[in-house]
């Protein structure tokens, strides 16, 4: 589990106190708010099998040229989604809140 060893979170609590976001109020890799859940990977999975790589380094190098020319249009798209994402669920108090999705 990332970030969750005693060391790292007695970090975290130093320098966040009480804004850390931990597996004990948020569940982890929440789909409502990881950007690659709800857009990054389904769009770079069509752009990838568009040309259908036959071996592991075709796939590995499609993948690769897709992550380094994605366009920061809609990175920045994706970001904004985030924030409206992240108040959404700030306002059911981090209840489910798929429906306003």
């Amino acid at each position: 589990m990332a970030h969750t060893a005693h060391m790292s979170m007695a970090l975290l609590d130093d320098v966040f106190a009480d804004r850390i976001i931990s597996k004990t109020i948020w569940p982890p890799r929440s789909q409502d708010l990881s950007l690659p859940d709800f857009f990054l990977w389904g769009a770079m999975k069509n752009s990838v099998y568009m040309n259908n790589p036959h071996t592991i380094d075709d796939l590995k190098m499609a993948i690769t040229e897709y992550i380094e020319n994605v366009d920061r249009a809609i990175l920045n798209m994706v970001f904004e989604n985030t924030v409206w994402r992240v108040n959404k669920c700030l306002e059911t108090g981090g209840g489910h809140c798929e429906h306003y999705l």
